[in-house]
């Protein structure tokens, strides 16, 4: 179980700016195959921007969303971690209390799908700051 600790530090590690925060959240939902080419990454729309013709006024929406997103992961993160601890330690007791460890797995997963309604959450803010022709030049690039 120490891994799933050593893990979710580095998640935190990783998410220091919003956009790799995006990023490393789609990852770890599988990618959300049934979003792509319907809802577009932060990275996708900051490599595009140019080509986009943002306004300022979709520009500041975006990152103050970014922001939002940044913050509002960070609480969840810090939930994950304290339940993902609790689990670590239930687990370690002898013998092992059936209740308590499924009780801390049940914190640690409904943590992790937080996290997957937050980046949801900020998909679609994003795509509502589009207007219809950006989101026709969106779905023509290429996503990784």
């Amino acid at each position: 179980m120490k891994p799933l600790l050593a893990c979710l530090v580095l998640l935190m590690t990783f998410t220091l700016t919003p956009a790799h925060a995006a990023d490393e959240a789609s990852k770890k939902d599988g990618g959300a195959e049934f979003i792509k080419g319907k809802l577009f990454p932060p990275e996708l729309i900051m490599r595009n921007q140019a080509k986009l013709n943002l306004t300022e006024k979709q520009r500041a929406a975006i990152k103050n969303e970014l922001k939002s997103f940044q913050s509002r992961l960070a609480e969840v993160q810090w939930d994950m971690l304290e339940a993902s601890t609790g689990l670590d330690t239930a687990i370690d007791v002898l013998p092992v209390n059936r209740d308590a460890v499924l009780q801390q797995v049940e914190r640690v997963l409904l943590a992790e799908n937080r996290v997957k309604l937050l980046h949801l959450e900020m998909l679609i803010a994003i795509k509502n700051a589009l207007d219809a022709e950006q989101v026709a030049y969106l779905k023509s690039v290429p996503q990784e």
